[in-house]
């Protein structure tokens, strides 16, 4: 149940609580990787040890499971070992499909009913993977990797915690791409989280919140969200709330003219 109408914060993470749930910081979804080296993230990669089991985001049917991704919609070798599931809830009239790569071993069938929290395969480092993660995509409309969306704003949010997802953009309502978003404590000054805004127009964004950013397992509180655009620094405060999205425009502000001295024109 979400508390803010806007939100869908209707599926379980794929690992469970007890191992790590957090996306690697340096290549979240939207992101291009350090250097801008990497391809641009279409999901979110959990490092944990290979046999990890690997859970089912919501019911569902498995629409595939084997090796890479080999459908009409697309064929990607790259995950290694992947389960696909067509999920029974649905957004807008919309379907939506989970994806789980890299596995280092599959536990269900192309054509099985799943619930909520089983066990469809283990961790691994199958296909083009640099160590032990699961891959977890979001995928809403069709089955397509042109259709993710960011899994943060789709998994719930632990106890205590919330969501901040935003925008930033030049004075001309550019987006600005791949820079840096900082999380500040505003009553400790203690830097929370950092990540960096989508690297392109190709990214999707939700389609209730259009971001191009979201930090997930934010604990409640007053924060400082803060960015540096053409070297002038934006911060904008915001509170979160257990369970919801704070959102929060970080929007380069206009030039300001200086003043002339007098007698000049």
């Amino acid at each position: 149940v979400s508390l803010d109408p806007r939100d869908h914060y209707w599926l379980m993470r794929p690992v469970d609580s007890n191992a790590n749930n957090e996306g690697l910081f340096y290549y979240p979804y939207g992101s291009d990787g350090p250097e801008d080296s990497y391809s641009v993230h279409t999901g979110l990669d959990m490092p944990n040890p290979i046999g990890t089991p690997v859970l089912a985001a919501a019911d569902g049917e498995v629409i595939w499971a084997g090796w890479g991704l080999q459908r009409a919609e697309e064929e990607i070798a790259a995950y290694g070992n992947v389960v696909d599931i067509r999920h029974d809830i649905g957004y807008r009239g919309q379907p939506i499909y989970t994806l789980y790569a890299h596995l280092s071993a599959i536990l269900v069938q192309t054509g099985d009913r799943v619930r909520a929290g089983q066990p469809i395969g283990l961790i691994g480092s199958t296909g083009h993977s640099s160590g032990p993660h699961v891959h977890f995509e979001v995928r809403v409309g069709r089955n397509s990797w042109y259709a993710v969306r960011n899994p943060i704003l789709w998994m719930m949010p632990y106890t205590g915690t919330g969501v901040i997802a935003g925008r930033v953009t030049f004075r001309d309502g550019r987006l600005a791409y791949d820079v840096t978003v900082t999380v500040v404590d505003a009553v400790t000054g203690r830097t929370v989280d950092t990540t960096t805004t989508y690297a392109s127009d190709a990214v999707n964004p939700d389609d209730e919140w259009n971001e191009n950013f979201a930090l997930g397992d934010i604990p409640t509180g007053s924060y400082d969200v803060m960015t540096r655009l053409n070297g002038r620094l934006i911060v904008q405060r915001v509170r979160v709330v257990e369970g919801a999205t704070a959102f929060v425009e970080l929007h380069e502000p206009p030039v300001t003219p200086q003043p002339t001295e007098a007698g000049e024109e």
